[in-house]
């Protein structure tokens, strides 16, 4: 009979391992979403745009809003997800909303046409080309639940760790370990456009990159004359984003374990079915590229 070199460990101490590590976390979060009706998968990989190596995302979500078979019209949610277990609590830094953050599309979200246009008539002889954003012609910024309405807007994203008794804040590392990742995700997922003059189908997806931490957040509002640490259970972040494979506004949502279902209620859920009841009006409306003069009366210019 061998003699082993080290005992084995009990339940307890597997299960403290487990949740060191964060597996557990990944798994308690994707319980949550399936109880939310999505169909979900753990470990989804995707192949990294700029490096062509295979990665994965913690926890990917989907889950179908509104649909027309017959005109081959979609709405539906990603969820895509980077879980980060943590003693020390994270802290967003954030300015006020501006008058274009009221209206303007975020970037993880798909529109099957991003733009419609329209003639407006001077004269007889000369006319003016507008555009504007289809998420604006929608009003999607303007429904409830919509990121539009947010009344923080985070631009940093810091992680407390305590030294020596006293809280120092860093962020060296959570722009690779977090933002990258879930960026690539997005662009890896998102689902192709028929980019036909007169597109044959049109699927809008509603995808929210989201960090869920077991840890404890706050937000800072970096332009107040005495900033507050206010606690928070999630808050937007939006981080400008120059790659090969992505440049632009990259947004996403820090929330707490302890809050998760509410956000995917009150957040996801509650602006998903929003958009997908207007979509249902006149659900053609997602494949238009150019505009009547009379449908765009009532519209300002992008």
């Amino acid at each position: 009979m061998s003699s082993r070199p080290f005992p084995s460990p009990t339940s307890d101490e597997v299960i403290s391992a487990l949740g060191r590590t964060g597996y557990l976390l990944e798994q308690r979060v994707a319980s949550k979403a399936r109880s939310a009706g999505f169909t979900v998968t753990t470990g989804k990989a995707f192949k990294d745009p700029d490096e062509g190596k295979s990665r994965e995302v913690d926890v990917f979500a989907i889950k179908k809003v509104w649909e027309a078979p017959s005109r081959n019209i979609l709405v539906s949610i990603q969820l895509v997800i980077e879980c980060k277990r943590s003693d020390g609590p994270y802290v967003v830094l954030g300015r006020d909303p501006s008058v274009v953050d009221t209206h303007r599309q975020p970037h993880s979200h798909t529109m099957p046409v991003s733009q419609v246009r329209w003639l407006e008539y001077v004269d007889e002889r000369s006319a003016r080309q507008h555009g504007m954003q289809t998420w604006k012609w929608l009003g999607l910024h303007e429904l409830p639940g919509s990121p539009n309405r947010d009344t923080k807007r985070g631009i940093q994203l810091v992680r407390m760790n305590l030294k020596n008794k006293e809280w120092d804040a860093e962020n060296s590392s959570v722009f690779e370990s977090l933002t990258v990742p879930l960026m690539k995700a997005v662009e890896a997922f998102r689902p192709p456009r028929d980019k036909a003059p007169e597109p044959r189908y049109a699927h809008l997806c509603l995808c929210f990159p989201i960090v869920v931490t077991s840890g404890e957040l706050f937000y800072v509002n970096g332009e107040a004359e005495e900033p507050v640490a206010e606690r928070v259970d999630w808050a937007p972040l939006e981080r400008d984003i120059d790659m090969e494979s992505m440049t632009g506004l990259f947004n996403l949502d820090v929330v707490t374990y302890s809050a998760l279902d509410r956000f995917l209620q009150e957040r996801v859920l509650l602006f998903s079915k929003a958009v997908g009841e207007e979509v249902a009006k006149e659900p053609d409306r997602l494949k238009q590229r150019e505009l009547d003069p009379r449908q765009s009366s009532s519209k300002s210019d992008a």
